[in-house]
């Protein structure tokens, strides 16, 4: 059943339509991560989601309640929400256990029902050993970790999350990924997470959301967006694919210029312009010909420890990047073939 609704919502800031009439449904207990690159809306959803702002048409609603529409919007200190911006915004005079404890504090809980909460919540973010620190002992993770337990002491009907691994360093956002699902799986609120980070949406997420120019391109499980894009902008933007353009032979052949390659899927019309991903690792690389395999030239390679990273050029000029095992030292220049699966070429729109 669905918990948060968004219904054509809609944000314009005077010629410019920031969000174009998007309409999302997330179950109760879901953790859904809206993905895309900067100025695509993502974050504009989260701060209407959060009542920061009216929108310009469209609503929010939870349950049977309506909480935004066009001039009545309810505050967000209303709304049951708990929401963790970038920014960590821990109180730099107070210790952790007064930083997770302030939100009960403001709610006039009494002083042993605060204690009883905080130290749950500190223990489940396995940090109540450090209780009686403040936010400048302790490092970025650390603090990261106070900030999800003071959004979740409250016990909030809907967590909100504005890219909130932004500022760590690259290991310690790997470990926070893996954290903030631990968490959810533990507590299981309604979860709405933004983040331009493919790693990020990938380990978190039940249901991801593909944002592009206030559109949304694609929402479903991480495994079907990765599997199955629909655009070729999902496709390129989540794991990276080479697009292949030209024109349909039959349903299910399309003729790239340099040879006719084959997809699975009968989607094609005859005749009719066509595109297809496929994605550098599901790529075969050869120095011996096979049958359908295309001729191609290695213009660049680079060793990046478990793998190679090919740029190929086919006969016609079109170029490919491929990922091949490490031990496939094959210099610039030298001639390969190019056997694209059909199993693994999707068709897309462009």
């Amino acid at each position: 059943m669905s918990h948060l609704v968004l219904e054509g919502l809609t944000k314009v800031y005077g010629t410019n339509t920031v969000l174009d009439s998007i309409d999302l449904s997330v179950a109760r207990g879901q953790l859904v991560c809206l993905l895309g690159p900067s100025g695509c809306g993502k974050t504009t959803t989260l701060r209407l989601v959060a009542g920061f702002m009216d929108p310009s048409a469209g609503t929010v609603r939870v349950g049977d309640r309506v909480l935004s529409r066009p001039g009545d919007t309810l505050p967000p200190e209303r709304r049951g929400m708990s929401m963790i911006f970038q920014s960590y915004a821990l109180w730099p005079h107070m210790t952790i256990f007064e930083n997770v404890a302030y939100g009960l504090a403001l709610r006039k809980f009494d002083k042993a029902e605060i204690a009883k909460r905080v130290a749950k919540m500190l223990g489940a973010v396995k940090l109540e050993h450090l209780a009686e620190r403040y936010p400048g002992e302790l490092s970025g993770g650390q603090q990261q970790r106070v900030a999800l337990a003071r959004a979740l002491v409250v016990e909030p009907e809907i967590l909100l999350l504005d890219e909130p691994l932004s500022n760590l360093d690259a290991a310690l956002r790997e470990e926070m990924r893996f954290e903030v699902r631990r968490l959810h799986d533990e507590f299981r609120y309604t979860t709405v997470y933004v983040t331009h980070d493919q790693a990020e949406a990938m380990t978190a997420a039940d249901l991801i959301v593909v944002m592009n120019q206030g559109h949304i391109e694609q929402a479903g499980s991480p495994e079907e967006i990765y599997s199955r894009p629909r655009s070729s902008f999902v496709a390129t933007f989540l794991g990276g694919a080479n697009i292949l353009s030209g024109k349909a032979v039959d349903s299910s052949r399309l003729d790239i210029g340099a040879g006719v390659v084959r997809c699975a899927e009968p989607t094609f019309s005859a005749g009719a312009p066509g595109a297809m991903s496929i994605r550098f690792h599901e790529i075969g690389v050869s120095a011996r010909q096979s049958q359908d395999a295309l001729p191609a030239t290695v213009t660049r390679q680079t060793f990046l420890g478990s793998t190679r990273d090919l740029s190929l050029a086919l006969a016609d000029g079109t170029t490919l990047r491929a990922s091949a095992p490490p031990d496939l030292a094959i210099p610039a220049d030298a001639k390969v073939w190019v056997a694209l699966p059909p199993e693994r070429c999707r068709p897309v729109l462009v």
